[in-house]
């Protein structure tokens, strides 16, 4: 509004003058000259110090003093600090380790290369923190006396070698008049010829046609990826900054990162085909009066596991079950997963120095993905607890809300699972059974005294292997079911293979098993044994 304007004005230059002050800061510069160090405001030099001390700063009781040390190589930095440190643990000071690493000696890098060890110390009055590091094979050791830990690390950080240029030959142009001045050419004494030289006379060679040059022999593929895998050899995505139990994979972190890479390429691969390779479902000719085919599909969009399932009549039924391991299961897994694709970026960049960034910049994301990566395996193992203890239970309601049928499971067996089926109305019961640690599903249906009704299982061993490594491929790799009951009748339980998960149940002999005891069997196969989006071994 025009009343305010003044006085946005007023603000505005207040705030463009306090700017400068806000940014104020000083670079300071070794006496030899070898590095700098860049200091926020309020820090002063202190001048007439000792000979060894080649740079002192000072801001109220915090002080900070780099001294020069007879040391050239790294391993001598190193024996250095590992004698500090047991110096100071024999005067039984603190040591403070990294935060997540536990290392009490912490080493960065320089720009250069160059290594710099550190570790970090109290008293009950005093912190402390002393190192070594080395720019250009010399040695210098400092102290820092007053400054947080945090602090500590920053300030450490913004010491920079100084870079030499590079000194270039004097290199002069053939046309410039000073490549042909006599006074640079040697002194030479005369002598008098007594005879005079006659220069030959010219010759005219024959011109040789020159030869041709040979063709490059071709490179074959295997070759090229050879000379490519020879190229990555002793090259690794591992920082010296990673976490421990990170470091230790070794070669297997690279390994996990690459297995990671082709299964968002063969992901993007089958996402980029799936609308190539439409698969319905073939269905015979359906009887009017009978209650097959019935048709089933998932409703997304809530925490639990909803299905809908329609019969050739118009009846509909909804099932209802919690997930919450499964829920658990999945946030877990996406943390670690997440967490180590950071690492690996992080990693990369690194080692390529493709993001020009800080040291503090990288140790600080591989501090967060080191606790984010312990709580995912929390989660995870909460989530697999949950699912071992937590028996299942799914409900089936009719069009009007009332529960037709409850499905129960009744404990765990090394080599079965046992579900039992509860009917409201009719009040039967029916037992399922699950084989367990086998390649393809199998699934059984008996009557409450043992009579064998139905048997389903999955006709493809090649497409279940896959699924366990590949996932199901946006449907292309979901589970179909051949069924087998009582008078010899068969049926199907066919998907759609649609990213979305829907199928259809049908049987040649409607008479031989109950399209209500089939449709039950059908929501807890498709339930307990949901086709992942992710590599996954149920």
């Amino acid at each position: 509004m025009p009343q305010y304007a003044f006085l946005k004005k007023i603000l505005l230059g207040a705030l463009i003058a306090c700017v400068p002050f806000a940014l104020q800061a000083e670079v300071f510069t070794s006496k030899d000259g070898a590095f700098t160090l860049d200091m926020p405001a309020g820090w002063k030099q202190v001048q007439n110090t000792p000979a060894p001390t080649v740079l002192s700063l000072q801001k109220g009781a915090s002080r900070l003093d780099i001294k020069s040390v007879s040391c050239t190589t790294e391993t001598c930095i190193e024996k250095k600090i590992n004698a500090d440190l047991a110096d100071v643990k024999s005067k039984k000071m603190q040591v403070v380790g990294n935060s997540y690493t536990g290392e009490e000696i912490k080493r960065i890098e320089f720009s250069t290369g160059d290594p710099f060890f550190y570790i970090s110390f109290f008293t009950p009055k005093n912190d402390f923190s002393a190192g070594y590091f080395l720019i250009d094979s010399k040695a210098y050791s400092i102290l820092a006396k007053e400054l947080t830990y945090a602090e500590t690390d920053l300030v450490f950080s913004f010491i920079s070698p100084v870079e030499k240029p590079e000194v270039k030959p004097l290199e002069l142009d053939l046309k410039d008049p000073r490549a042909y001045d006599i006074a640079a050419l040697p002194a030479v004494h005369e002598e008098a010829l007594e005879e005079t030289v006659v220069a030959p006379a010219a010759e005219t060679a024959p011109q040789q046609a020159e030869p041709a040059k040979p063709k490059k022999p071709s490179v074959s593929f295997s070759a090229k990826v050879k000379k490519a895998l020879g190229a990555l050899k002793g090259k690794t995505l591992l920082s010296k900054n990673m976490p421990p139990y990170v470091r230790r994979l070794g070669r297997g972190f690279d390994v996990l990162t690459g297995l990671g890479l082709l299964f968002i390429l063969l992901l993007t691969g089958a996402g980029c085909v799936r609308p190539f390779l439409r698969k319905g479902v073939n269905l015979p000719p359906a009887n009017p009066n009978s209650l097959y085919p019935i048709w089933f599909k998932r409703l997304y969009g809530t925490p639990s596991l909803i299905f809908r399932a329609k019969d050739n009549q118009g009846n509909t039924l909804i099932s209802l079950s919690s997930r919450w391991d499964s829920l658990f299961l999945f946030s877990g897994l996406l943390l670690i997963v997440l967490s180590f694709a950071v690492l690996a970026v992080a990693g990369l960049c690194e080692q390529t120095d493709l993001l020009p960034v800080s040291n503090f910049v990288y140790n600080t994301v591989y501090s967060a993905c080191s606790l984010i990566i312990p709580l995912g395996g929390i989660v995870f193992f909460c989530g697999l607890v949950w699912s071992q203890l937590v028996l299942r239970e799914i409900t089936l309601f009719d069009r009007k809300g009332q529960k037709a049928a409850i499905i129960l499971q009744k404990g765990f067996g090394l080599k079965n699972e046992r579900y039992e089926i509860y009917f409201a109305r009719s009040k039967d019961v029916l037992v399922v059974t699950r084989q367990r640690f086998a390649c393809r599903r199998n699934w059984r249906l008996f009557t409450r005294e043992g009579a064998a009704l139905a048997h389903l299982t999955e006709p493809s061993l090649g497409k279940a292997l896959l699924r366990k490594v590949c996932g199901h491929l946006w449907g292309l790799l979901r589970a179909d079911y051949t069924i087998s009951g009582a008078m010899d009748a068969q049926g199907a339980l066919q998907n759609t293979h649609a990213p979305f998960d829907s199928f259809v149940c049908n049987i040649d002999k409607p008479q031989a098993i109950n399209a209500r005891d089939l449709l039950a069997v059908s929501l807890l196969i498709n339930i307990r044994d949901r086709d992942k989006w992710y590599p996954w071994f149920n």
